[in-house]
């Protein structure tokens, strides 16, 4: 197995025990070596504050790292972080962007975005 995936998957076994800043410390050394799903989860840390100070600069960054790898969720969870923060303009684009690329949630916002 891949050690990007060995990570990968050791991040999320940590993330379930709720042992979040070990969690984030593993997504991150299997984002930085290129795996997409942690570059995306890595991003939910920083977006949420979970194991790491809320960053949601940071969270940008990896959402597109993963984004630019083809990864539908990281822009629905970039829209996601967009709308919350009250930047419409940007959770539009986003939204938009993840139903392109195929992410069911992402088109149910744009059929119902008030939900």
């Amino acid at each position: 197995m891949p050690k990007n995936r060995a990570e990968l998957e050791y991040g999320c076994d940590l993330y379930e025990e709720g042992k979040f800043q070990e969690a984030f410390l593993a997504f991150q050394r299997a984002a930085k070596l290129g795996n997409p799903q942690a570059q995306v989860n890595l991003a939910n840390l920083y977006d949420a504050g979970e194991g790491v100070e809320q960053d949601r600069k940071h969270a940008a960054h990896w959402y597109n790292l993963a984004i630019k790898k083809g990864v539908p969720e990281a822009a629905y969870n970039l829209a996601v972080s967009y709308k919350q923060q009250g930047n419409t303009k940007w959770a539009q684009f986003w939204f938009k962007r993840a139903s392109e690329m195929g992410d069911e949630d992402a088109m149910d916002e744009l059929a119902n975005p008030s939900s």
